[in-house]
C-alpha cells in the first residue's frame, strides 16, 4: 500500500510522456488521462480511508461524496493542473534535457494530487473536522457555479470530449486579459461570471513559457469569440488549445 500511490503517479507520468511524444495526440487521450487521474486518486484515498470509517453508511457516503466531488471539481482541476504544467515547462525547458517530460506528465500527476487532496478533505469532514466543512463551502461553492454554468452543464459526466477536434484552432499569442467581458455582460449567468472572474485572476499567473503562452493566447481568442460559453464548451476549448499548442511547438 505504501508504494501503490507512487506507482499510480509513475504510470500517469508515463502516460503523459506518451502524449508528449506523440505529435498527433488526440482529445480522447486527454479525456482518458484526466479520468484515470481522478479515479486513481479515489482508489488510493478509499483504500486508506474506508477502513477508518466506523459505519457502513459512512463508507457509502464517502464513496458517493468522492464521485460527486469528481464531477464538480473536474473542470477547475483541468485548469489548475494546466497551470502547474506551465510552470513545469518554465522550470524544465532551460535545462535543455530534450526529453518529453515538461508538460503532460505534470498535467496528469498534478491532477491526481489535486483530486486526492479533495478526497482527503471529504474524509476528514466525515470524521467531524469542522475546518473541513469550511473548506468545502469556500472551495466548493465557486466550483459548483463554474461546473454548472448553465442548464446545458447539468450532465451526469463532467466531460464528453472523446471525439476528435478537427480542425484545431490556430495558435495565437496572448494580447490582453479578455475575461472582464463575462463580468460586464448582461447575458451571462452567475456561473459564467464566476468562470470569467477565475480566468481574469488566473491570467496574470501564467508564466512566460512557449506551451503555456500558446495555450493562453489561443484560449483568449476563443473567449473573445464567445464569452458566454458554459463549462463543457470551455473544457473543449482547453483541450483544443492544449493539443494545438503541442503540435505547433
Amino acid at each position: 500500500m505504501m508504494f501503490f500511490p507512487l506507482i499510480l503517479l509513475l504510470l500517469l507520468a508515463i502516460f503523459g510522456i506518451s502524449l508528449e511524444m506523440n505529435p498527433n495526440a488526440q482529445v480522447w487521450q486527454l479525456f482518458i488521462g484526466f479520468h484515470i487521474a481522478g479515479l486513481s486518486a479515489m482508489t488510493v484515498v478509499s483504500l486508506w480511508g474506508l477502513k477508518q470509517l466506523p459505519s457502513q453508511f459512512e463508507r457509502y457516503a464517502f464513496v458517493f461524496l468522492q464521485l460527486l466531488a469528481f464531477r464538480i471539481a473536474y473542470f477547475p482541476i483541468v485548469v489548475f493542473s494546466a497551470t502547474v504544467a506551465c510552470y513545469s515547462e518554465l522550470f524544465l525547458s532551460p535545462l535543455s534535457i530534450n526529453l518529453p517530460i515538461e508538460i503532460f506528465p505534470a498535467l496528469f500527476v498534478s491532477a491526481a494530487i489535486l483530486f486526492a487532496m479533495i478526497d482527503v478533505v471529504l474524509f476528514w469532514a466525515l470524521k467531524g473536522k469542522t475546518v473541513c466543512y469550511a473548506l468545502i463551502i469556500i472551495m466548493g461553492t465557486p466550483a459548483v457555479l463554474i461546473s454548472f454554468a448553465d442548464l446545458n452543464d447539468l450532465t451526469f459526466f463532467p466531460d464528453n470530449n472523446w471525439a476528435d477536434i478537427n480542425p484545431l484552432p490556430k495558435i495565437t499569442q496572448p494580447q490582453a486579459n479578455p475575461y472582464q467581458l463575462a463580468l460586464t455582460s448582461t447575458n451571462t449567468s452567475l456561473g459564467q461570471k464566476v468562470i470569467g472572474f477565475a480566468g481574469k485572476v488566473l491570467y496574470d499567473f501564467i508564466p512566460q513559457a512557449p506551451w503555456g503562452q500558446a495555450v493562453q493566447g489561443t484560449l483568449e481568442q476563443a473567449y473573445l469569440k464567445n464569452p458566454e460559453e458554459n463549462s463543457h464548451d470551455q473544457l473543449r476549448n482547453h483541450y483544443a488549445a492544449f493539443l494545438a499548442a503541442q503540435r505547433a511547438l
